[in-house]
């Protein structure tokens, strides 16, 4: 409901005077969008408008500026639409296509009269919805910092080969336009799509051709009048009706229920016959030919739409059902036109208004004013308010900086036509400020700074250029001299600050800054309009650093990809420049792993990258190097769980004891074999780096859910022929078919008994690695199979409805019966004019082993930006090999199940909570992978101030509750996770001080009665203490200048002691509106008169001592810090017994959602640092300067410690096995050297008849051996 801030006539006089954007309001977000950042960087002048004035231009087809229905009205005659287009559209409500979430809205709708199809797809940043322009800050006057109403603009349309790849017979895509809501807050974007009917004309003229139809009426009762005794001429009319009653039956019914449509039924062969089987072929449905003495008594049968999948149960478009839906709405607007709709159709104009959050204008198309030029630039309806008016006016300012002064005079003509006094005092206002604005005066270039500019960017003067051919130049300046960019940019304001153009300045400074435009940042790494600027601008600029050694061009080739990744909001190009950058100052990653150089067999192994997986490189490089999971992978075979049912059932996972199913048993299984293969790889492989294999990815980065749904029913176009039929249970007697439409005999399919079959699902309550939650219960079935021994065993298959699968049987056949069950007995065969069409059954269903092994081969991940926490992943690994192997024992008391990999990672942590009035600490034990550090929320901070606070005692006011946690028994490796996410959604890249050496004692479990406890109470008291001090020191300044002149401060006259008159002495207000000159500073002065008071003199007594007060409260509590900090460090020097060394730290640049991840790990027996990034792996000794590198930024993530006495027994790094030499063979008699005098003059001593033998030195690196010396006589 919208609030009137009615702020005083004194602030209404202030925002009438300012123009937008110039009233100094608050700060105003400025959020964006890909689509909006493209919409602004190409700097063209767009007009806007309001929402409802942008759903009338649609709706009567005359967009301002979208040019989409002249596009249109151009190929007019490609169209195949019964139909004419171009008139006012009534669009209704289409299907089961439409939804809202919580950042997007979809309205799919279809044209009762022309049938074409409009969908809108309307989005926003659901992190941004505050943001949103909203009624609900209407006010008058409007201020700047306030977005009412959306205002819409064109931001391009989608280009044919961008729509090739959606364009089907599904849906026959015509346009696809693009508009932005320009407000700065407000991430709305709307995307139109419109489609051609999917019925042809020709269909329409079959079903509409009702003498045709009469005529076929009259043969039928002529040939057999008993049977069309109760025909009448109202048939020749319910075409439409009949087929809408087919389609409804369509999309209801599954593959078990859906019925075939005799083509010998008295009103399918009157109404369709043969003239409209075509129709039926086009829809898909199965036809059966069956010929008796000339006469077809075959059938149609409809295929099965898979079931929607869309958000909230809707369809998705361009889907077999999305296809049925839209052909049906197509029908029902032909009954609607005969007038047989039963109701009224919903129409979606009110919607699209409830949506954009504005009210439709009642009879606007009548109004003559609506078309005139003063509405459509500001972008309004006639009538619509004051406030409304106003807004779209502030918008198109901004949008329209050329045309401001006409903005102005149709802002004032507006509010003539409306007689709205409020807005035409407004109006007026608003055009004397702009007209008392100084004008300015041109500039001498009295010094050539304008000629020398222009022989700068070799420009011929003087200078007559647009703006566009001193951009050319400029761009070209930057590719010939990139190193000089600054310069350039110089230059560029130099020629910007001569002109007298608003518009051209701004043109010239926007392209001067070091945020580059779109096109120049294209122009500098050698990008062009026919390159896919997402795939080849990392690459490009790759190249271009790779070719040139001065530090300022690569600056500016790394400012152009940086820019790139803004203007495209692309999070993977902002990787590649954050990558690049780092590389750059490095010196490192320049050039490719396996450029030729020879393999150095002393270091590792790297892993290439395959689409994104850097975060699993860095974990599988770390796992490498822990003997317990090499030992796991190498012995697999006599540690694997197995897949038999008893096994599975039996295997409980983890500290939750987590049951799991038989997928998830079948993926660890394959996870643990590929693992396998890559330690061997990575001990044996030859080459610099190897590659992970997708199996493996797939199994550690896909859910068991995934991989098990990845076969959806494909519904496309394509197959004609239906899915596979799976067995199904006997029919139900046939339901009537539809309202009104006894005589419309359907057939059912002929169907053979079936053993029953127990339907179960097979997922646990809660799966062991599921990364998205379950939707609704999996399609798996379970079926008993009799062993010899009498035992049942459960075998699981999982129905299939994939439409490329082949039926071969005409009925379904009887399946066996199991050891006790007992066959029934099969269904009486119907006549067989009035039996289904004969279906070919499904193919033996996959599976669960084979539906999950055949997904990790295929299964497709994204290569974007969908990065995964790296404890995620790391729980995921360690949950695949747990879920592979069986439990070594079961702990009496928990039953927890353990094993290798849970007795080397799992920490126990117990956390215990007190009311205050309590005296006793509840407590719960708990099992975890890891422990969790938290940095400072400023500045850098300990690892043990991290972890602190997460263990120590926390303050809960609200809940009247102290709270701590301990840790419990540890594991030979701990893993220590810094929680950089924070509540803000955005990451905490503060430094966290890294100790080779963590002692963990402050943080182990203890009675609460012994005197440790106290004093670690007592600490954390202390700590708190330290805390409240650095916060209070915080606030202070250093050295603050103004106290010192609170000492010298005298008043220019006594003070006085200000009495009020009384209320009758007191002149009224007194307002001024000056308008002889400029106003100046943009603002109307409203000044009221100063009531009269009588003074009384006041003594001030001088100030003394106050910056000397200040500098001792502040010595006194850095020294109370002091004392603090000490006590606290001398507690902890007695608590080193529990030592852990560091082994691994998982490091991250880059954005929460998006980065790149790298792992330092140390070589213990080498006592040497290696930095594993992906196929690079390097090497580093000076342990403090690698401690110092990671404790000085906020890229690590991910610590691995391990216990320091048990370092060598839990982990080191495997050395490479070197490549196996071929034995030299016997060494050949050296030939005697010729008798210099036996040589002929003028010739050369012949070669010796064996080459020179070689041996292999140093990894491959070839010495020539000198033949041994002949043996002393």
């Amino acid at each position: 409901m919208a609030h009137f801030d009615l702020t005083g006539e004194e602030n209404a006089g202030t925002y009438f005077a300012a123009l937008p954007g110039t009233s100094g309001t608050d700060f105003v977000q400025h959020n964006t969008t890909p689509m909006k950042a493209r919409f602004f960087a190409s700097r063209d002048e767009v007009a806007g408008c309001h929402p409802s004035r942008w759903i009338y231009e649609l709706i009567n087809n005359r967009f301002t500026v979208c040019d989409l229905f002249d596009r249109a009205r151009a190929q007019s005659a490609e169209f195949d639409s019964p139909y004419t287009w171009d008139h006012p559209h009534k669009l209704v409500i289409n299907g089961n296509q439409s939804y809202s979430t919580s950042s997007a809205q979809i309205v799919s709708s279809i044209c009762l009269d022309c049938h074409f199809h409009f969908v809108f797809k309307m989005a926003w940043e659901e992190d941004h919805t505050s943001g949103l322009c909203h009624h609900s800050q209407a006010a008058w006057p409007l201020q700047d910092n306030m977005f009412p109403w959306h205002h819409l603009a064109w931001a391009g349309s989608a280009s044919p080969g961008n729509m090739a790849s959606d364009y089907s017979k599904y849906n026959p895509l015509l346009a696809r336009e693009n508009f932005v809501c320009t407000a700065a807050p407000c991430t709305l974007q709307i995307t139109l799509e419109i489609s051609q009917p999917r019925m042809p004309s020709w269909w329409v003229k079959l079903l509409l051709d009702h003498e045709a139809i009469r005529h076929e009426l009259d043969v039928a009762r002529e040939q057999d009048p008993g049977r069309y005794e109760g025909a009448t001429d109202e048939w020749a009319y319910q075409t439409p009706l009949n087929l809408n009653t087919y389609l409804k039956n369509q999309l209801e019914s599954t593959a078990e229920t859906v019925r075939s449509i005799s083509k010998r039924n008295k009103r399918f062969a009157v109404l369709f016959g043969p003239r409209c089987f075509s129709i039926f072929r086009e829809l898909e449905f199965q036809e059966k030919i069956e010929d008796n003495n000339g006469v077809d008594e075959g059938s149609f049968t409809p295929r099965p739409a898979a079931p929607s999948a869309g958000p909230l149960g809707t369809t998705e478009i361009n889907t077999y059902r999305a296809y049925l839906e839209d052909v049906r709405a197509e029908v029902q607007c032909l009954i609607h036109k005969a007038g047989q709709a039963a109701e009224k159709p919903t129409f979606c104009t009110p919607m699209l208004h409830g949506v954009l959050q504005c009210a439709e204008v009642k009879d606007v198309e009548s109004n003559a004013l609506v078309g005139t030029d003063r509405y459509k630039l500001l972008g309004v309806l006639p009538s619509q308010g004051r406030e409304i008016v106003v807004n779209a006016y502030k918008r198109q300012w901004d949008l329209l900086p050329s045309s401001r002064k006409e903005l102005i005079d149709a802002l004032l003509n507006v509010a003539n036509d409306a007689q709205d006094d409020l807005l035409i005092e407004y109006a007026v206002t608003q055009s004397s400020v702009y007209e008392s604005q100084p004008r300015q005066q041109a500039v001498a270039d009295d010094g050539g700074t304008v000629l020398q500019s222009l022989a700068y960017f070799e420009l011929t003067p003087p200078n007559n250029y647009p703006a566009e051919a001193i951009i050319r130049a400029f761009r070209k300046k930057l590719v010939d001299d990139p190193a000089d960019a600054s310069t350039a940019r110089g230059v560029l304001m130099m020629i910007a600050s001569e002109s007298q153009d608003d518009h051209y300045q701004a043109n010239l400074l926007m392209e001067a800054d070091q945020k580059m435009s779109l096109e120049t940042a294209k122009h500098v790494i050698g990008l062009n309009d026919s390159s896919n600027i997402i795939s080849d601008a990392g690459p490009a600029t790759r190249k271009k650093l790779q070719q040139c050694q001065k530090p300022k061009a690569r600056k500016l080739y790394l400012d152009a990809l940086d820019s790139i990744a803004e203007h495209t909001a692309s999070p993977s190009l902002k990787q590649a420049a954050q990558e690049l950058a780092h590389e750059s100052e490095s010196g490192i990653g320049m050039g490719s792993a396996d450029s030729g150089a020879p393999v150095d067999f002393s270091l590792p192994v790297g892993l290439d990258n395959i689409g994104n997986t850097c975060y699993l490189n860095s974990l599988l490089q770390y796992l490498f190097t822990v003997k317990p999971v090499r030992d796991v992978v190498f012995d697999y075979d006599d540690l694997k769980l197995g897949l038999s049912e008893d096994a599975i059932d039996k295997r409980r996972i983890g500290g939750n004891k987590m049951q799991m199913d038989r997928g998830e048993a079948v993926v660890a299984d394959a996870f643990a074999q590929e693992l396998a293969t890559l330690f061997n790889t990575l001990q044996k492989s030859e080459k610099t780096a190897t590659r992970p294999s997708q199996r493996l990815a797939n199994a550690v980065l896909l859910s068991t859910h995934t991989l098990l749904n990845s076969e959806k029913a494909g519904d496309r176009q394509g197959s004609p022929l239906p899915p596979p039929l799976p067995s199904r249970p006997l029919p139900e007697p046939a339901a009537a078919f539809g309202d009104g439409s006894g005589d419309v005999n359907m057939v059912d399919f002929e169907h053979r008994g079936t053993a029953p079959l127990d339907t179960a699902s097979l997922s646990s309550t809660k799966t062991l690695v599921e990364h998205e939650a379950s939707p609704e219960p999996s399609h798996e079935r379970v079926e008993n199979v009799a062993e010899p021994d009498g035992q049942m065993i459960t075998s699981t298959t999982e129905t299939s409805n994939a439409d490329d699968a082949v039926m071969v049987d005409g009925v379904a056949p009887a399946s066996k019966p199991s050891g006790d069950t007992q066959a029934e007995k099969p269904i009486p065969t119907l006549d067989a004019r009035t039996t289904d069409v004969d279906m070919v059954d499904a193919e033996a269903p996959e599976t669960i082993d084979q539906k999950v092994l055949s997904a990790l081969e295929r299964q497709k991940r994204s290569s974007g930006t969908d990065q995964q926490d790296v404890e995620e992943v790391m729980g995921s690994i360690i949950n695949r090999l747990q879920a592979a192997i069986r439990p070594s024992s079961v702990d009496d008391k928990t039953g927890i199940q353990l094993e290798r990999l849970m007795e080397t990672f799992f920490v126990t942590t117990v956390n215990y909570t007190k009311k205050f009035h309590e005296q006793k600490y509840q407590h719960e034990v708990s099992f975890d992978r890891s422990i969790t550090a938290f940095p400072a929320e400023n500045g850098p901070c300990s690892l043990y101030d991290a972890l602190g606070r997460n263990f120590d005692q926390q303050i809960l006011e609200e809940s009247k509750l102290s709270r701590y946690t301990t840790i419990r028994t540890l594991p030979p490796i701990l893993h220590v996770l810094i929680q950089r996410t924070q509540s803000t959604g955005s990451k905490n890249g503060n430094p966290v001080i890294i100790p080779e050496t963590l002692y963990v004692d402050r943080f182990m479990d203890m009675d609460h009665d012994s005197p440790a406890f106290q004093r670690r109470v007592e600490d954390w008291i202390t700590a708190k203490r330290i805390a409240d001090i650095k916060t209070d020191l915080a606030k202070l300044e250093d050295n603050p200048s103004y106290l010192r002149s609170l000492e010298h401060y005298k008043a220019p006259e006594p003070l006085t002691s200000a009495k009020l008159s009384t209320q009758d002495d007191a002149p009224e207000e007194v307002e001024t509106f000056d308008f002889d000159g400029p106003v100046e500073d943009d603002f109307l002065l409203i000044s009221p008169s100063k009531p009269v008071v009588e003074q009384e003199e006041v003594s001030v007594p001088k100030v003394t001592g106050v910056y000397e007060t200040y500098c001792q409260v502040k010595q006194m509590m850095e020294d109370e810090l002091t004392r603090c900090e000490e006590t606290i460090t001398a507690h902890n020097e007695e608590l080193k017994e529990v030592a852990y060394r560091l082994h691994a730290v998982i490091c991250h640049r880059g954005q929460l959602m998006s980065g790149h991840y790298w792992v330092w790990i140390r070589d213990f027996q080498d006592n040497v640092w290696r930095w594993y990034n992906d196929a690079d792996v390097k090497e580093n000794k000076d342990t403090e300067e690698v401690l110092r590198t990671l404790s000085t930024s906020g890229e690590p993530y991910f610590l691995c410690y391990v216990r320091d006495g048990d370092k060598d027994k839990y982990v080191n790094v495997p050395k490479r096995e070197q490549p196996l030499q071929p034995e030299p063979g016997p060494v050949p008699e050296p030939v005697p050297e010729l008798v210099p005098e036996l040589v002929p003059e003028g010739t050369s001593p012949p070669e010796s008849a064996s080459p020179e033998p070689e041996k292999l030195v140093d990894g491959g690196v070839r010495e020539m051996l000198t033949p041994p010396p002949e043996p002393a006589a």
